[in-house]
């Protein structure tokens, strides 16, 4: 299926290895895909085909038969049909709705970072995706900042504005910078619906600190799985568990952390009442009197050794995942 693929080359002959290059577009294909490279030299891959008999194929007389077909490279229910022309690929797939791409391995209306991940895109960044009534909306997407992951942001705020969050639940309705072309991350988040939309294809939740500006680091971390939490509810406390969970290097996997979620109270983790209401772990050691971690932050409960807590342009985020390999 390669063969089927590749219509021209691109040759280096001073070169020992990796001299030479196969292209699924041409010239004739991709004018402004032409570019000029020292050393190398272009060529269009040119078939001849013929009929029965030894005739010259022409096209709209003759029946195309290139044997592309046979090993069907469309994908997802799309449709072949060979082609024989040299200025354009020896096969074409009619996708299905859903799909499009050359060989329809691309979704038409991606709906998470999987998808914009799955169409080819591996740069962190902002992107549009669709909600269940096929309406595009943008969102920042961490393509590469972890392996086996994707995540898509739905909330960041530093410290300093700290008041501004710290009563907003994700039940709420409350958009923040959500159309900028790059993320606030002093103040950023996704309206009510634009969360729901994207939970509904994602599996993980994930809270970091600074990343912006330290990269992912998994000291003051924590990631769960998105079943384990009524992420848009209103249940008050309980112990819920969490894949991973770090609190000033203090951390531990599959445990239970005390962790609240009100109508008019932002999510939140409290390290210094985690054991004392029965959950696993204890974070107690180093804690600051009713200290809250990774949200509904309040002044003169804030400890500055928790890295999003540290200072005021210390920041927070909160990501909606899924595993991608």
């Amino acid at each position: 299926m390669t063969a089927c693929m590749c219509v021209s080359m691109n040759y280096f002959p001073l070169s020992k290895e990796r001299n030479c290059e196969l292209n699924d577009a041409n010239k004739d294909m991709e004018p402004a895909a032409m570019k000029w490279s020292q050393g190398g030299n272009y060529y269009d891959l040119v078939r001849s085909y013929t009929v029965k008999g030894g005739g010259s194929y022409i096209p709209g007389i003759h029946r195309c038969v290139n044997r592309c077909c046979n090993q069907n490279p469309c994908l997802n229910g799309g449709v072949c049909q060979e082609i024989c022309d040299n200025c354009s690929p020896r096969f074409n797939c009619t996708c299905s709705y859903k799909y499009t791409g050359k060989c329809c391995g691309q979704t038409t209306h991606p709906r998470n970072c999987k998808d914009i991940a799955d169409n080819g895109d591996s740069q962190s960044g902002k992107y549009d995706i669709f909600d269940s009534a096929n309406k595009p909306f943008s969102v920042y997407f961490d393509l590469q900042g972890e392996p086996g992951f994707v995540w898509a942001l739905i909330q960041s705020f530093s410290i300093a504005n700290k008041a501004t969050y710290k009563d907003k639940g994700f039940g709420t309705d409350f958009p923040v910078n959500d159309n900028n072309n790059e993320p606030d991350w002093n103040s950023y988040r996704l309206s009510l619906s634009h969360m729901q939309s994207l939970s509904n294809h994602s599996t993980h939740l994930r809270v970091t600190c600074n990343l912006p500006a330290d990269g992912l680091q998994y000291k003051d971390d924590a990631r769960a799985v998105m079943a384990a939490h009524d992420i848009f509810g209103n249940w008050g406390g309980d112990c819920i568990l969490f894949v991973y969970i770090n609190i000033r290097g203090i951390n531990c996997s599959d445990c239970t952390a005390y962790t609240r979620m009100d109508l008019n109270g932002a999510w939140f983790v409290n390290s210094f009442k985690s054991k004392e209401n029965g959950c696993d772990f204890d974070w107690s050691l180093g804690a600051v009197d009713n200290e809250n971690n990774f949200g509904r932050y309040r002044s003169g409960a804030i400890n500055t050794n928790h890295r999003c807590s540290s200072l005021d342009p210390s920041t927070t985020q909160y990501w909606f995942g899924v595993k991608h390999e």
